[in-house]
């Protein structure tokens, strides 16, 4: 597919995507917000950990309610302590911090996408850090992992996992900050990880060091063999 090609369907996908929004106010309990109209189905690779509350969900990894107009800009993905995470694309860490909210969080900077626009990774809500800013890191390599801290932050609301989010612009003012905005300039306008998986639209692709990626692409920041 040349690049030309590749960014007609991806501008097609992102109306698809636009239209049908309210779909992914889902959660792996089952539950939908009263709106959703049609489900989405994301296509998983064998062993492939499940997303647990999707991107625009209205409900929380904790199966509760968000507050009003709050939808969810990312992805979350649980997992047990010392789960690995894995840089989804080459990249330069710009911070690695511990904020008083989202606890220990890593901002990648993995270029332009296949649209041309800057992608810009969140790994929130993580343990133990193993990147500081300034590092380079390659696809596949493990930058973090979950710890035993979801009591800790009130943003993890109890529960262990990984929130990655999508944006464009990274913060570079801190003050008076929260949240995902503490980060991203852009981050109550998140993208849509779903767009931008290696292997296709909704085709969520895990990491293999036996495969050579397209630079702009993103590969799922979890291992699927739950390393």
């Amino acid at each position: 597919m040349n690049r030309l090609t590749g960014l007609l369907c991806l501008t097609f996908a992102v109306l698809i995507f636009a239209a049908a929004e309210p779909a992914w106010a889902m959660h792996e309990q089952g539950k939908f917000h009263k709106k959703k109209k049609i489900k989405i189905e994301i296509v998983y690779p064998p062993g492939a950990p499940g997303i647990a509350a999707h991107f625009k969900s209205r409900l929380g990894i904790n199966g509760k309610s968000r507050d009003a107009g709050s939808l969810h800009q990312g992805i979350d993905i649980k997992g047990p302590n010392g789960q690995a995470i894995l840089a989804a694309a080459d990249g330069m860490v710009l911070e690695a911090v511990v904020d008083e909210c989202w606890g220990p969080t890593i901002s990648i900077d993995h270029g332009n996408g296949p649209d041309g626009g800057k992608i810009i990774a969140l790994y929130g809500h993580v343990g133990e850090m193993l990147v500081e800013a300034g590092h380079e890191v390659k696809r596949g390599q493990l930058i973090a992992k979950l710890g035993d801290n979801q009591n800790r932050y009130k943003c993890m609301a109890g529960v262990r996992h990984l929130h990655f989010q999508l944006g464009r612009e990274y913060q570079t003012d801190k003050s008076d900050r929260w949240g995902n905005e503490y980060f991203l300039e852009d981050g109550r306008r998140g993208l849509n990880p779903h767009l931008y998986w290696v292997d296709g639209v909704r085709k969520v692709t895990c990491f293999s060091p036996a495969k050579i990626y397209p630079a702009d692409y993103l590969a799922y920041p979890l291992p699927c063999d739950r390393q």
